[in-house]
């Protein structure tokens, strides 16, 4: 009862949001306008030998909200964006995900988190999100290409883009070794929104 009810409610908003689609000018998109929660589809748009580096443009990707919606990362140039790569089984993710919501619930009119899955399903990221209250865009990339393209191989990592889509800083935590860095806490993601540009 409780899931058919929660299933039409999430329908609802989904409907009401879909309203004139017609605009003069480009709106910023928020945390929130992405809110269906879990993108079942991404893909790199472009591919390169060498990994992104500090001041170099990030690269672009897109994903698919359960909705229909695409979204480039592109998209986001004018908003600061915070792209956090995890997996469900990563203890140090799991730990992040309440420091980033936080961000997401405090600055979610000056930051944009997505959080990119790597290597796992729909299924395997949905009650993750639903037992975590994560309400920021969080996409599957079950191909593993857009972490790829960012390097990642050990989660977490974090890059911080400022908001000409340029790269200003990647942290890593380690989930094979956590004396590494440690998780993000709110603090720190505070300290790091306050440098991008």
């Amino acid at each position: 009862m409780y899931r058919v009810c929660g299933t039409f409610v999430f329908v609802f908003v989904l409907l009401m949001g879909c309203g004139n689609t017609q605009s003069s000018a480009p709106e910023s998109v928020s945390s929130t306008d992405l809110i269906s929660a879990i993108a079942v589809e991404s893909k790199v748009l472009e591919r390169a030998d060498a990994l992104p580096q500090v001041g170099e443009m990030a690269p672009d990707f897109q994903f698919t909200m359960e909705d229909g919606t695409t979204t480039k990362l592109s998209d986001l140039q004018g908003q600061k964006v915070v792209l956090n790569f995890w997996a469900t089984w990563c203890l140090p993710c799991r730990e992040e995900m309440p420091h980033l919501q936080q961000v997401v619930d405090e600055y979610d009119d000056m930051v944009v988190v997505l959080g990119v899955n790597k290597l796992e399903t729909v299924d395997a990221v949905r009650p993750f999100a639903e037992e975590l209250q994560v309400t920021f865009p969080l996409i599957v990339n079950d191909t593993g290409d857009i972490s790829d393209r960012y390097g990642v191989r050990n989660l977490p990592v974090s890059y911080f883009i400022n908001s000409d889509g340029t790269v200003a800083g990647v942290e890593s935590g380690d989930a094979l070794n956590p004396f590494k860095l440690g998780i993000m806490d709110y603090e720190f993601l505070e300290q790091q929104l306050a440098v991008l540009q």
